[in-house]
């Protein structure tokens, strides 16, 4: 790279997060999931099941005939192991350029939306889901709401997300270990735990490691809440 382009390249990187956070956000998340489709070819998503069912503790059976909705479900099909007749929706601010990534091909529907104005009637899904997710929204108080919103009398809230880290353009919400509480008096925590993240910052490796948490670290909290 040119001694110019590397100027260039500085220069976004440094006013693009302070003058438009939100796009700069979305721009390197794009970012990311490009680079995975090149490298990978075509996106891979066999490695969901395990989280979303024996987990948290749970089996296919669980989400048969149910409506589920992934919260940042991002491009990789994260619900395409579910059939049995459920009907599966993801939602993500970045639909539009997920097309270019193959979603088209998948069997759930993406809905382009954010978090914190999720487009479904109260209490209209049984499983709901939000993986790495949380520490990326816009505004916390207004995703949690929806989400419990959105979550049926009954219902399942499943949670992983990252805790306790510096916030950052990518990741602006700093959130405590305790963010499951977060949930109640709407949801009783039915199960819960904390790991530390590993350095090369894989969500889902971190949760098979499963290595002890210490306080001043980041970490991982997951959680699996249900809907009074």
């Amino acid at each position: 790279m040119s001694a110019i382009r590397r100027i260039v390249s500085r220069a976004v990187h440094t006013a693009f997060p302070i003058v438009a956070p939100v796009h700069y956000k979305h721009w390197m998340e794009l970012r990311y999931w490009r680079g995975r489709y090149r490298e990978e070819d075509r996106l891979r998503h066999s490695h969901y099941e395990y989280f979303y069912t024996t987990f948290f503790g749970l089996d296919r059976a669980d989400y048969a005939g149910q409506r589920v909705l992934d919260i940042g479900c991002g491009p990789r099909g994260s619900l395409e192991w579910i059939a049995d007749g459920a009907e599966c929706f993801g939602i993500d601010p970045l639909v539009p350029q997920y097309k270019a990534l193959g979603i088209d091909e998948h069997r759930m529907a993406y809905v382009h939306a954010g978090v914190e104005k999720i487009p479904f009637p109260d209490g209209d899904f049984q499983m709901v889901t939000s993986f790495n997710n949380l520490d990326h929204v816009d505004n916390i108080h207004k995703a949690v709401a929806e989400i419990k919103r959105v979550t049926s009398v009954g219902g399942t809230f499943l949670l992983i997300t990252e805790v306790e880290h510096e916030a950052s353009a990518t990741e602006p919400q700093t959130l405590p270990r305790s963010i499951a509480s977060w949930f109640e008096p709407e949801f009783d925590i039915f199960s819960q735990g904390i790991c530390a993240i590993r350095d090369d910052h894989d969500i889902y490796r971190s949760l098979i490691d499963n290595r002890p948490f210490n306080p001043g670290e980041e970490g991982i909290v997951y959680a699996r809440l249900v809907r009074r």
